[in-house]
């Protein structure tokens, strides 16, 4: 389907795959080729863009708590928030093996997904569907998953395997339809159909988005 359509990324033919189309505001998760999840996904400003990486997902964190980068605290005042409601990760964080400060994760203020302009983070990627996302990555229900919030510990639960994950920029994007889309080029630098993202060197840290 992405092929067709101009967007040259390897997609693995056997094992899951993630994808993160950034001006298009949404997530594809694929397992052996085939589409199995699409979700939409708010992304970095244009002061704090998310960035083009292939990264890898490890673990799944749940009932994380946030910690703000010294920036946001001196600009913003923001401070420590631990789990619960209130904390802008949500109830799951995925986490992943970059250089970047770079995850993907649920939010506690979900009305954002329903903006038809979604580049309002600090550059991590809050998804929509994050349940659907963590029962997909680990193999096990979305039940088994809301028991594992349930537990209201933080803790993290490794992948049996771990999964390619990789942030791109294209504005031209096919729809859940297969049809073409054109959309903003948010960032504003970009070639119009973008181009496939380089690989960075790992590094593993704490998501410190908002």
């Amino acid at each position: 389907m992405l092929a067709r359509h101009g967007i040259g990324i390897a997609i693995p033919s056997q094992g899951k795959f993630v994808l993160v189309n950034i001006p298009s505001f949404e997530l594809v998760a694929l397992q052996d080729g085939a589409l199995v999840l699409r979700s939409r996904v708010v992304v970095g400003r244009p002061v704090t863009p998310t960035p083009e990486l292939l990264s890898s997902m490890f673990s799944v964190k749940f009932n994380p708590s946030w910690m703000p980068t010294p920036s946001m605290v001196r600009n913003e005042g923001a401070r420590y928030v631990a789990p619960g409601p209130r904390n802008p990760l949500g109830s799951i964080l995925f986490e992943l093996d970059n250089d970047q400060l770079v995850f993907l994760h649920d939010t506690n203020d979900k009305v954002l997904f329903n903006r038809p302009q979604r580049a309002l983070s600090h550059g991590c990627v809050r998804v929509e569907q994050a349940r659907s996302l963590a029962a997909w990555a680990l193999g096990v229900s979305e039940g088994e998953v809301d028991t594992m919030i349930s537990r209201r510990t933080t803790y993290s639960v490794p992948l049996s395997e771990q999964i390619p994950v990789s942030f791109v920029y294209y504005t031209h994007f096919p729809d859940e339809r297969g049809q073409p889309l054109v959309h903003p080029d948010i960032y504003t630098h970009r070639p119009v159909a973008g181009h496939a993202s380089p690989t960075r060197e790992p590094a593993k840290s704490a998501c410190q988005d908002a």
